[in-house]
């Protein structure tokens, strides 16, 4: 559980910590522990509390020194800081405790933030950075500024608002250090082992090849969705793409909208062959299962029983535990950058 946070001026952080960690070693039940340092980057009140209370509960699996940043160039300037501890019970009586600091800038003040979150970070420790909302990729050197120490990149490309967010992605991934994790990409992992059980069979294997047209209906919250609503069709398209090694020349890319309440899913999933037949994937929401059907014959993926939890911060904890970086959406993000650009034309 959190500890009541305590104000302290923005030059004093590492000594005001040093001091609550000095009082906590009094007592023998409280450990002090760290595996990553994890930067949360918000730009609204509502953002930055959300991201606190979800690196709260990761950090009962995953250790870690928390810094949420708010930052807004629009509000007054000012640059203030609070620091306290999460601590979580582990062996009886016993509690591991990780820090946690929360910087708020706005207005002019925002530049100072990249150098003040280096300043934080605990040496020869890996440095993941969650951007909370939007990748803001007008201002992109803000963001490289932001993500210079960082490992990992986590994002949630349903908050994105423009193909260039996803160009940004890539550009990172491409021609920078920092390792790409898209919580988006996660929660599409059961249509992607649903998809890859239909070509498990030898006889399914060389057909891969042959895909014509890739038909995909997601939900929509309205009519007129934002783009990040669309990002989980483009990746899967993206994904069987790469692993059919097939072009724009050779595959018609359907997307479809379907409104319905909880919008940004996919929905349901039709793959058609040169020879004019199809396989196609879609929910029974009655199991909770992902059912398939090759030629008209139907089944269930042995590999996809249920739906996977997909709580923020499970989400979060599987990308921390995660020692390197998700290669297969390393490859997949340029198609799916090129396929959004065509989207929108």
């Amino acid at each position: 559980m959190p500890s009541e946070d305590l104000r302290v001026d923005v030059g004093a952080i590492e000594r005001s910590l040093s001091e609550i960690w000095r009082n906590q070693n009094r007592d023998e039940a409280v450990t002090r522990a760290a595996l990553w340092n994890v930067i949360a980057h918000t730009c609204t009140s509502d953002e930055h509390a959300n991201a606190a209370e979800v690196l709260c509960e990761a950090s009962a699996s995953v250790p870690q020194r928390t810094v949420i940043i708010r930052s807004d160039p629009r509000a007054k300037a000012e640059l203030t800081s609070w620091i306290g501890v999460n601590c979580h019970p582990i062996n009886g009586d016993k509690q591991v405790c990780s820090e946690e600091i929360a910087i708020i800038a706005g207005g002019e003040l925002v530049h100072r933030v990249p150098p003040l979150m280096n300043s934080l970070l605990i040496p020869d420790m890996p440095v993941a950075v969650w951007w909370v909302g939007d990748l803001p990729h007008e201002d992109e050197a803000y963001v490289h500024a932001m993500l210079d120490p960082a490992d990992r990149l986590i994002i949630d490309s349903a908050a994105f608002d423009s193909p260039a967010d996803l160009a940004l992605l890539t550009k990172i991934a491409e021609q920078t250090t920092t390792a790409p994790a898209d919580l988006n990409w996660v929660r599409l992992e059961e249509w992607r082992l649903a998809a890859a059980s239909i070509f498990d069979a030898r006889e399914m294997r060389p057909r891969l090849q042959s895909v014509r047209r890739i038909r995909i209906v997601a939900t929509a919250s309205s009519d007129a969705p934002p783009f990040g609503e669309n990002v989980g069709a483009l990746y899967f398209a993206a994904w069987l793409s790469v692993q059919g090694g097939l072009t724009a020349a050779t595959t018609d890319y359907q997307f479809e909208r379907r409104l319905h309440t909880r919008g940004g899913g996919i929905a349901f999933v039709e793959i058609s062959f040169e020879d004019g037949t199809s396989a196609t994937i879609r929910r029974d929401r009655e199991r909770s299962v992902l059912t398939s059907a090759i030629d008209g014959v139907e089944r269930t993926p042995e590999a996809v029983t249920r739906s996977l939890l997909n709580r923020p911060h499970e989400l979060i904890s599987r990308q921390l535990k995660q020692p390197e970086a998700d290669r297969m959406l390393v490859k997949s993000l340029p198609a799916a950058a090129q396929i959004a650009t065509r989207m929108v034309r």
